[in-house]
């Protein structure tokens, strides 16, 4: 039976890969690979030649398919690799994963670097439980309603955003929940390397103040500040999709655009999809 290796690359500093992930990509008959052309520069580094490619979030779901199909036909060992880090968080590789364990393929970790782990060591918090939410949504509505779910449901929440956005992500934190603690790392494992804490307002002001702060991905660890209650007018966890779709027809969107903003902002597309449908059915009998 052959295997699928899930291999962790370095997010910045090359030392960090692991003379196990290179003994697998040596070793496997394919790399499936996020972006080639990084890989390459990758592989050539360390003396790989292996045939790659590419399995990125357009096309995975086609390309899983194929690939799981050529392991099992050719019994083919194959590693999933993406730009920087660790496959499948915030990162293409799940459906990958997902399709070779449905068909029973040995799924093996060959464990490295993950920004989520380093920036958590780093941020000087109590790290014992925490909730990882990757990107959150652009749209500053959404933003800020994502934000009022993540106070309801972590302690501690860590999250990724771009060198372009985290000043906006920081900026409505500071509206809605101004004592939270925050520790901002960027360039992680890199030179340049740097951890912001503090408060929201403490790092805000040092990213305003830094010309470069928009260079390199961020990774925030977010510990909510006690005095921040949540207004009781906006604990939306307590209220069914249907009744959140209403309300936000009620302010002017269509049931489309009501539909799309509860998806951006976390929740689950085929419950969303179905209270959809109830919501219509029921303005159906009502005109």
């Amino acid at each position: 039976m052959p295997t699928l290796y899930v291999v962790a690359t370095p997010i910045g500093n090359l030392a960090d890969m692991t003379p196990r992930a290179i003994d697998t990509l040596k070793s496997v008959g394919l790399i499936a690979a996020e972006d080639t052309r990084v890989t390459q520069k990758l592989l050539s580094v360390f003396g790989i030649s292996t045939p790659m490619t590419s399995c990125h979030e357009h096309n995975e779901r086609s390309k899983a398919e194929r690939i799981v199909a050529r392991m099992l036909a050719e019994n083919l060992d194959v590693a999933l690799t993406t730009d920087a880090g660790t496959p499948c968080i915030s990162d293409p590789g799940s459906i990958l994963t997902e399709e070779a364990v449905k068909a029973g393929i040995q799924v093996v970790a060959v464990p490295g670097p993950t920004a989520l782990a380093a920036a958590l060591s780093v941020s000087g918090m109590p790290v014992s439980e925490f909730t990882f939410y990757g990107f959150l949504p652009r749209a500053r509505g959404e933003l800020k309603e994502k934000l009022r779910e993540m106070r309801t449901h972590s302690r501690l929440a860590v999250v990724h955003e771009s060198p372009h956005r985290v000043v906006d992500l920081l900026d409505a934190m500071g509206e809605l929940f101004p004592h939270t603690q925050v520790s901002a790392s960027c360039d992680l494992t890199k030179k340049h390397e740097c951890t912001l804490r503090g408060s929201v307002a403490q790092v805000l002001d040092a990213l305003r103040a830094n010309p470069k702060a928009d260079k390199g991905e961020y990774c925030l660890v977010l510990r909510w500040g006690d005095e921040d209650a949540i207004p009781a007018a906006r604990q939306e966890c307590q209220v069914s999709l249907e009744g959140r779709l209403l309300e936000k027809m009620f302010q002017g969107l269509s049931l489309r655009e009501a539909m799309e903003a509860l998806t951006g902002a976390g929740e689950r597309k085929n419950a969303v999809y179905a209270a959809g449908l109830a919501v219509k059915q029921w303005l159906g009998e009502r005109e």
